[in-house]
């Protein structure tokens, strides 16, 4: 299961939500798979965006490179097809990515069409 984090700035002196991101383990990611599913666990944990590892390998995700299924209630799916296609654009084994990062917008959009009663927004402060 990745690590689940919300990483937050201040603009105009109000917390801001940036970057949700996930944090994988070496080898958790199955990129013979076309699909990754792991479980929306909340509450998330809060950092700064001053506090973001850049030293791990990372991707963005875009909202098409997310899935949802009406089997996999909780879950969100990953298009692992797609986003390999991208990394490997860039001359970069994907075994090496360990991070995926999506912009809050896309994400809040996605769980909003979930099948299940969500008590927390990305995008509430």
């Amino acid at each position: 299961m990745p690590q689940q984090r919300i990483y937050h700035d201040y603009i105009n002196e109000k917390l801001v939500p940036f970057w949700y991101v996930l944090t994988f383990r070496p080898c958790e990611v199955n990129w013979d798979k076309h699909v990754h599913y792991f479980e929306i666990i909340a509450p998330f944990e809060h950092f700064n965006r001053d506090d973001f590892n850049d030293s791990i390998i990372s991707t963005s995700l875009y909202l098409s490179d997310l899935i949802i299924s009406e089997s996999k209630p909780n879950q969100l799916g990953i298009y692992l097809k797609k986003v390999k296609h991208r990394i490997l654009q860039h001359g970069i084994d994907p075994e090496l990515v360990l991070q995926f990062i999506v912009p809050i917008p896309d994400i809040d959009e996605v769980l909003k069409l979930i099948p299940y009663n969500r008590t927390i927004s990305f995008l509430s402060n």
